[in-house]
């Protein structure tokens, strides 16, 4: 009796699936995850606040609408079969406006979770469904062949139909007298914007030529004054009675303004790029009062709550929920808010994370805690290692700089200089004096205690992706942009060998152990095990595709290799026969690190998490 109560429970337990300090289930084999994927989606078809203050976030055929105390998911509605490309709430709450990708319009009653009416457009790629100002007509945009439809709202009956001159429209509003609308999309050198009559379907006007706008770049001002527009090069400003420019927003790294929206106080807006940043502008002086990075990526859509004190926006893979005034996030979430870059133990048992949101984060591995964050990676932190004496932290960023941390203090308190292009790997010297760089510029670079570099190691064709040190700390390993693996001895500065084979950059080098061996990966998805003596390839591993980053046990039984798949192969390093498959990112690993008793393995990834996992046994 005893023993089948003990198997009982021993088969529920087991039934029961891991969760991260969220709630959340771990993957198969994870035991803890720093950080979270709330918050994250694929793709999104829109997002809006509702009247009262509500995120919503349409994805897939799901509406997900978020409990705005907690930032968390409060609720979700499956509306229909087919991908929401666009939702807006009616002005009471009670009723969503949606388009879908199956070209149909329809009314959605949030508390009943129903369809109220629905109609099908004929339009191909529909973009965008809007209420007409008094709510009673519909306006529909398709993108190609580029057209417009009004529609009545009751009854579904098509009011009007025009067909435009673009490449295609990308998104349409209504005038401010409802009789008009206004309609942005892609033209190559011709105007990306027109305003047309809709009773009569004539073209009162075409103008603007920046080739393209993005889906959500047009906006009039809430009082329906102004018409704002986003495109290649700049987001303009027109006052709408007559069209009279009223300012060019620019300076956006690479130029284009993909995302608009106007805020509370009348003189200021938004604009968001494709470098993931949103800044806040004073249309009187055209300068930029704010600028915040929520995202790793284009920013495609741009709302402000109805209260005016919150920004939520979409991009990378990321929604965020920041506020208007500083940019901040309304909910601390303990995570990092763009990719993973690199991952370390320091000898506490911490784990210490670097990305590119420009951060270093320490964690508890067990509980799934962030300790501490640390600022200041200008542009991001692309690299991370630990000093010996676990006091210091290097930080290699995207400026060219690398920057020293002392994480008892939480702020930077060096900056090694020289380098040009994004420092790409950074390793100190087991007795910690000297500090190993490697960057885009094809060089690297052992500084000491000076602000000049003692040595500098060239002859990489291209930018050098990763470096490791020997055991003993003798040699260096080098893995570069021009599809070689170099062995270096840094001390006398000199190259000992150039070895070949692989067929594409080589993103990850490492030694084994006792260092007899050197391993690289790369994109050409293989994985090369060469016997340092000689240099002779004495074993091949295929995971298939990408491999970004690798890793082994201390002991030398294992390795394990992180793939742009989201995928962590593991290895018997012996005999080059795979052990196991860990999969549960949802980005690229981009690097991996096993704690000092080969217990765990940490791997950081492009979807801003990393995962604890149990190493597994055998093999």
């Amino acid at each position: 009796m005893i023993r089948d109560a003990l198997l009982l429970l021993f088969v529920v337990a087991a039934a029961v699936p891991a969760t991260d300090r969220f709630g959340d289930p771990l993957p198969e084999g994870a035991v803890q995850r720093l950080g979270t994927l709330r918050m994250r989606y694929r793709s999104i078809g829109d997002l809006c606040y509702l009247p009262d203050g509500r995120p919503l976030v349409a994805t897939g055929s799901d509406l997900e609408i978020w409990d705005p105390e907690t930032g968390l998911p409060a609720a979700k509605q499956r509306v229909g079969s087919a991908a929401l490309v666009s939702v807006e709430p009616r002005r009471d709450g009670k009723l969503l406006l949606i388009a879908d990708s199956a070209g149909n319009v329809l009314e959605w009653d949030l508390a009943a979770q129903k369809v109220v009416r629905q109609w099908a457009t004929g339009q191909r790629g529909l973009r965008v469904a809007r209420y007409s100002p008094d709510e009673k007509r519909v306006l529909t945009t398709g993108g190609a062949p580029p057209t417009l439809k009004e529609w009545d709202r009751e009854s579904g009956k098509e009011l009007a139909a025009i067909t435009g001159k673009m490449h295609s429209f990308s998104e349409a509003v209504y005038g401010p007298d409802g009789r008009t609308a206004f309609v942005s999309g892609s033209a190559g050198s011709d105007p990306i914007l027109a305003h047309y009559d809709l009773a009569r379907g004539t073209l009162l006007k075409e103008w603007l030529n920046d080739y393209y706008s993005h889906a959500r770049s047009l906006t009039l001002s809430p009082d329906g004054q102004r018409l704002l527009l986003g495109s290649r090069h700049k987001a303009t400003e027109w006052q709408v009675e007559g069209l009279k420019p009223l300012g060019t927003f620019t300076g956006h790294h690479g130029h284009a303004v993909t995302a608009v929206a106007y805020c509370a106080d009348p003189d200021q807006l938004l604009t968001g790029s494709r470098d993931g940043s949103i800044r806040r502008w004073s249309r009187a002086t055209g300068k930029v009062l704010f600028r915040w990075v929520p995202h790793n990526g284009h920013v495609t859509r741009i709302r402000v709550s109805p209260d005016g004190k919150w920004v939520l926006s979409y991009g990378g893979g990321l929604v965020a929920e920041s506020s208007l005034a500083d940019g901040t996030p309304r909910h601390d979430l303990q995570r990092h808010h763009q990719g993973v870059r690199d991952v370390s133990v320091l000898t506490t048992g911490e784990v210490a994370s670097a990305s590119a949101d420009g951060t270093l984060r320490l964690w508890s591995p067990g509980t799934g805690e962030c300790r501490k964050t640390l600022s200041g990676a200008t542009l991001g932190a692309y690299c991370l290692a630990l000093a010996p004496n676990g006091g210091r932290a290097a930080a290699g960023c995207k400026d060219g700089i690398v920057r020293e941390f002392d994480l008892a203090a939480g702020r930077v308190v060096r900056e090694r200089k020289g380098h040009r292009g994004y420092i790409r790997a950074v390793a100190y010297i087991r007795t910690g004096r000297e500090l190993l760089s490697s960057a885009d510029d094809g060089s690297i670079r052992i500084w000491g205690e000076g602000d000049t570099p003692e040595k500098v190691l060239e002859g990489h064709r291209g930018g050098v992706l990763s470096i490791a040190l020997s055991p003993d700390d003798t040699l260096v390993l080098s893995g570069g942009r021009d599809g070689t693996v170099r062995l270096w001895d840094w001390r006398r500065a000199a190259l000992l060998h150039t070895w070949e084979g692989h067929r594409g950059w080589v993103e990850a080098v490492l030694f084994s152990p006792d260092g007899r061996f050197a391993y690289s990966a790369g994109r050409d998805g293989r994985i090369l095990k060469r016997a340092v003596e000689s240099g002779r390839i004495v074993g091949e591993m295929v995971p298939g595709g990408r491999v970004l980053s690798l890793a082994g046990t201390p002991d030398g039984r294992l390795l394990f290799a992180g793939g742009e798949d989201g995928a962590i192969t593991c290895w018997n390093a012996a005999t080059g026969k795979q052990v196991r498959k860990l999969e549960g990112h949802t980005g690229a690993v981009n690097a991996l690190a096993v704690t000092h008793d080969g217990k765990r393995l940490l791997t950081a990834s492009e979807d801003t998490t990393l995962l604890v996992w149990n190493v597994p046994s055998g093999g």
